[in-house]
């Protein structure tokens, strides 16, 4: 379907209903994304017992659900048309991962898994119904990891031990983890708030001073967790951006080109570290001498040749999502870790491996599924919404490099790819809105606040009942 460029409006007849500002209920739906990014960040023993405990965690993830199945059910119409553009390979990888409970060597977990997957998508959906504007994602992202990285040098300078690695290893070694559970996570939300604040200087979103204090921020903070994997992705990606955004016009053309130029050196390099490829690995040379780690990423391959084995056994569906990382327990498949590393990784190290090695080769297929669709709704809205588009795009390639070395597709204890969860909603809802912009036209009433300011989007208003309008509910 094709999409006219923004603000295109068809002619109205009398009679059919117009837009109306939507504004209500934004701040409840920027409360449950800040509490849920907060609670899959902070760890227990920062968080003074907040997210501890299986009471708070059944009565958070509950809370979660039951809000935004009230918020689908009260904006059910939007919410069926919303669900018609949402990425179909998502739904499709949650409804696997509850299918995977009957075949899962570990149930219990399984299930535990599925249901923080289910909480997710509803907050996923949810984020597009109220309140929304064009740059609603950045504009809800930005103050929370911000608030999280300058939380992370407050602890820093307070505590040291709480906010600074404590191993003597070469890799843990004067590593920042902030108020995270560990360096890597602490390098993967910095180079998150340097996207988004580095896409805010290109697209002109935000005050320069805003943007030069952000923006240093999360170059400091990505500097100090020693993340060579966040800082290769948060590089790669905005480097993409500037493609993007600052191209000339004459070039554009060439764009679609450019992308899988780009998606074609992630497959290289992914096979590069797999070592797939026999001599594929020279390619990583030059990152070592950039990261100063070696090509095996901290011995990395070795953690990828176990989970390569233990996948021959169940290559078709997997062991279930979630169902191998259960702890360091004997019965376990995963306590082999211990007797080969003499320690427990409690993740495969790469995205597309434990996607593997959970829900099989089938798996495999519906991810790939979904970063294609993901790709190409980006690629819809590039046309309509070039600074949108780009994000989008930006923010897939920064999680495509990072799960070569990092388990955070699909996963129910990412944070990551919670995000991802959530821009997937938004690159939905943008499509919608200006689909609907397109039939219903502009607003009917125009406001000079912020939010008018910034294109928000509205609802339907009218006594006339067509299928095709969203009424307010």
């Amino acid at each position: 379907m094709n999409y006219a460029p923004f603000p295109h409006s068809y002619p109205q007849q009398a009679g059919t209903p117009q837009w109306t500002p939507d504004y209500k209920y934004g701040w409840l739906m920027a409360a449950m994304v800040w509490v849920q990014i907060y609670y899959m960040v902070v760890p227990e023993n920062i968080s003074g017992g907040f997210n501890s405990g299986p009471g708070y965690y059944r009565i958070f993830k509950v809370g979660l659900l039951g809000v935004g199945v009230l918020l689908m059910l009260w904006r059910s119409s939007l919410t069926w048309l919303l669900l018609r553009r949402m990425n179909p390979f998502l739904l499709l990888y949650i409804a696997l991962s509850c299918a995977s409970v009957a075949w899962s060597i570990e149930p219990p977990t399984t299930i535990q898994r599925c249901f923080n997957l289910v909480s997710f998508i509803a907050v996923c959906i949810s984020f597009g119904l109220v309140s929304w504007v064009r740059t609603r994602f950045q504009d809800l992202m930005l103050p929370i990891l911000t608030f999280l990285l300058i939380a992370s040098l407050v602890l820093g300078a307070v505590s040291p031990d709480l906010a600074i690695e404590q191993g003597t290893t070469e890799t843990l070694k004067g590593s920042w983890r902030g108020v995270t559970f560990q360096k890597n996570a602490f390098g993967h939300l910095s180079s998150f708030a340097l996207v988004l604040w580095f896409h805010a200087l290109l697209a002109k979103e935000r005050k320069l001073y805003m943007i030069a204090f952000g923006g240093g921020l999360s170059a400091l903070c990505l500097l100090l967790s020693r993340s060579s994997t966040s800082l290769l992705s948060a590089v790669f990606a905005c480097f993409f951006l500037v493609l993007l955004l600052r191209v000339p016009q004459n070039l554009r053309r060439y764009m679609p080109f450019i992308i899988a130029t780009f998606a074609l050196i992630v497959v290289a390099y992914a096979l590069a570290v797999l070592r797939v490829v026999p001599g594929l690995e020279a390619l990583l040379t030059p990152i070592s001498l950039i990261t100063g780690k070696d090509s095996t990423f901290s011995n990395r391959s070795v953690i990828w040749q176990i989970i390569n084995e233990h996948i021959q056994f169940h290559p078709i569906l997997g062991t279930g999502l979630g169902a191998y990382w259960i702890g360091p327990v004997p019965y376990s498949p995963s306590y082999i870790f211990l007797s080969k590393m003499y320690f427990y990784p409690t993740q495969s190290h790469n995205g597309y491996l434990e996607t593997i090695n959970d829900l099989g080769f089938v798996g495999l297929i519906v991810l790939f599924g979904y970063l294609f669709v993901y790709v190409k709704q980006a690629l819809q809205l590039l046309k309509i919404d070039r600074a949108q588009g780009a994000l989008y795009l930006g923010l897939f390639f920064l999680q495509a490099i990072a799960n070569l070395s990092e388990a955070n597709w699909f996963t129910a204890t990412s944070f990551e790819f919670v995000i991802m969860m959530i821009s997937t909603g938004a690159l939905a809802r943008s499509l919608l809105d200006y689909r609907l912009r397109q039939i219903y036209g502009e607003p009917g009433s125009i406001r000079t606040d912020r939010r008018s300011r910034s294109r928000s989007s509205t609802v339907p208003s009218g006594r006339r009942r067509m299928t095709s309008v969203i009424r307010r509910r």
